[in-house]
């Protein structure tokens, strides 16, 4: 116990850390974890040491820990600084509204301090309270997250969809190697959020005609309309790459689960990159920059590094929990801007334009997560400082369409350059993932009401293909994400994959797996 009233700063510092995975299982590494926690408890020794200093006090002082708490508080309560400003925006003064609460709460918890430090007896039970709180918290939170583990794994193991995908490709013709003119090099760009031209006009008055105007230059189709068969990517890209539904998962997994751990599974060992492999192929692997299904792919011959080295700025941007957990405490001064976002996009794209240059043919597939927030760049690809993003007011439009308008001009130089380069045509592939979401689709209170409206923008996505040698006629009329690779593979390498119905299905983020079918008639309007 008496190392428990030393050491429970400690324990708080780390357990809104644990809550955030506790909130969204699987939604982080274990090593990414073990980082952040390190650093945080880090942290707290250096403030545990300069608080033993400034008052002169032993370490082992209950004070010192009872000061550290309440700074470990403070630090933590950056949020709910935000809500009170947010909260007295109406008001004549907010940001003087805002520093006057902070003022008053500042001053209760210093007297509260001195209260309780003046006496010993208040101080020991105060003490020996948060300590048993803190532990309390720490192994329910630990508890949590080691079960979610735990049940990931066992999922993993008893998924059958896993099992049927991890096998080769079930092939009605016999397939030969690529050789002579069918060799191609092969590029799969996969854009985040980015809507089709119907979607961009109907929801932000945004003509698109210029982008696909100057693709059917270079030689590319642009179907009538592609839709993706999920609103989540973490279902739409296993989807795309494995060319299969996943409706299986209600089953496996459960209607009320939400970890993603399967379906990230189900990227990385995707059909697709098994089936070039095996003819030939050396994947080059383009991951995102910190989304988790895509941060690492282990079956690429090849993964490209946007960066060497180490920068803080860049560090606490790489994975989806340093973001969360940055933008909720003061930490988010070191994020001034997303500098480091527009880089990687920029980067990524360079080190495409180089893939002609590599001997044997080649499958690059590459996530971007461009035009999706944070809106990094400006009509004229300027790096942005950081913007609030709150609901989808005109601001946020503009920022969006700004940043469509930036990423047609980095692939119309990428695709330009490849074609230029390349010894034989290319095929090349550009998707969207699924479209946007200024309706709020996520805001329905379930699947079943979620309107037309709203679905037909969240699944309307942006598709363009170059398919030299006859390919250009897979793709004239509409199609869906799910049939557009088994489309690819039967036409330049007489796979004899068999197509997947065009079904169409509706979740929301806390229940991906509580699937509802879409009538593709109700989203004609």
């Amino acid at each position: 116990m008496r190392s428990l009233k030393l050491l429970y700063p400690f324990l708080f510092v780390i357990l809104p850390i644990l809550n955030i995975m506790t909130g969204n299982p699987g939604g982080a590494t274990l090593s990414d974890v073990a980082g952040v926690l390190a650093a945080m408890l880090a942290g707290c020794a250096a403030v545990y040491a300069v608080v033993a200093l400034a008052t002169g006090a032993r370490w082992a002082n209950p004070t010192v820990s009872l000061i550290v708490l309440a700074l470990v508080l403070w630090f933590y309560g950056y949020e709910w600084v935000r809500w009170v400003y947010r909260t007295s925006r109406d008001t004549p003064a907010p940001v003087v509204m805002t520093l006057v609460v902070v003022a008053v709460a500042a001053v209760a918890t210093v007297a509260g301090l001195r209260w309780v430090t003046r006496r010993p007896r208040h101080l020991d039970r105060a003490t020996t309270f948060f300590a048993l709180t803190g532990v309390l918290l720490v192994l329910w939170s630990g508890t949590r997250i080691i079960s979610d583990q735990l049940q990931a794994r066992s999922d993993l193991r008893a998924s059958s969809l896993t099992r049927e995908l991890s096998r080769p490709v079930p092939l009605q013709n016999t397939v030969t190697p690529a050789v002579g003119d069918s060799v191609r090099d092969i590029y799969l760009l996969i854009l985040d959020e980015y809507a089709h031209s119907r979607v961009l006009q109907e929801r932000f008055e945004f003509d698109n005609r210029e982008m696909e105007d100057s693709l059917r230059q270079l030689g590319f189709t642009i179907p009538k309309l592609l839709r993706s068969n999920y609103v989540h990517t973490s279902l739409s890209l296993p989807s795309l790459l494995s060319f299969t539904h996943l409706t299986r998962l209600t089953g496996e997994l459960g209607a009320g689960e939400s970890d993603p751990t399967v379906p990230n599974r189900l990227v990385e060992n995707n059909r697709t990159l098994a089936f070039l492999k095996a003819r030939g192929y050396k994947v080059l692997f383009f991951p995102s920059q910190w989304w988790i299904s895509t941060e690492h792919n282990r079956n690429a011959d090849w993964e490209f590094q946007a960066w060497s080295g180490f920068r803080l700025g860049r560090e606490i941007a790489r994975s989806h929990l340093r973001r969360v957990f940055v933008d909720n405490t003061p930490l988010t001064v070191l994020r001034r801007d997303f500098a480091h976002d527009a880089d990687h996009v920029k980067r990524t794209i360079a080190a495409l334009k180089r893939v002609p240059g590599v001997s044997q043919p080649t499958f690059a597939l590459a996530h971007l997560l461009n035009p999706h927030h944070p809106y990094v760049f400006d009509a004229k690809c300027r790096s942005m400082p950081k913007r609030p993003l709150g609901g989808w007011d005109q601001r946020r439009r503009d920022a969006y369409i700004d940043q469509v308008r930036c990423l047609n001009s980095l692939l119309l130089d990428f695709v330009t350059m490849v074609l230029q380069h390349s010894s034989a045509s290319p095929i090349i592939l550009i998707v969207g993932d699924h479209g946007t979401s200024s309706l709020r689709y996520n805001k329905a209170k379930s699947a079943e009401a979620i309107t037309p409206a709203q679905a037909r923008e969240r699944l309307g996505t942006f598709g363009a293909f170059h398919l030299p040698g006859g390919g250009s006629r897979l793709f004239t009329d509409s199609v869906t994400l799910v049939n557009v690779l088994p489309k690819v593979l039967n036409h330049y390498f007489d796979a004899g994959i068999p197509l997947a119905p065009d079904s169409l299905y509706l979740s929301l983020e806390q229940t991906p797996y509580l699937f509802v079918p879409v009538d593709p008639a109700s989203l004609s309007q």
